[in-house]
């Protein structure tokens, strides 16, 4: 999918969504972050929606390599966050 697609559905899913970063791939989303006060919420390229509260982090588990200093692995997955894409 295209960095638009995605930011009109997570648009849609709720305004209060901060969009941080986004990872291509050859032109097409591989990853998108964003954030609601402290969970942080991430999306896959299918769309399915993981999240990660940042006050659960301990510190080995920051790296300042990644999305706000935290790991992938961190992450949950968050069915309330998955997208569902409109083919048309």
């Amino acid at each position: 999918m295209k960095v638009k697609d995605f930011e009109d559905a997570i648009n849609r899913m709720d305004t209060r969504i901060v969009l941080d970063e986004v990872k291509l791939s050859k032109g097409h989303v591989r990853r998108f972050y964003g954030h609601i006060g402290t969970t942080l919420i991430m999306w896959k390229e299918n769309g399915t929606g993981h999240t990660c509260i940042l006050h659960t982090i301990s510190p080995e588990e920051v790296n300042q390599n990644t999305h706000d200093g935290v790991t992938e692995s961190c992450y949950a997955p968050e069915q309330k966050y998955d997208i569902k894409f409109e083919i048309i």
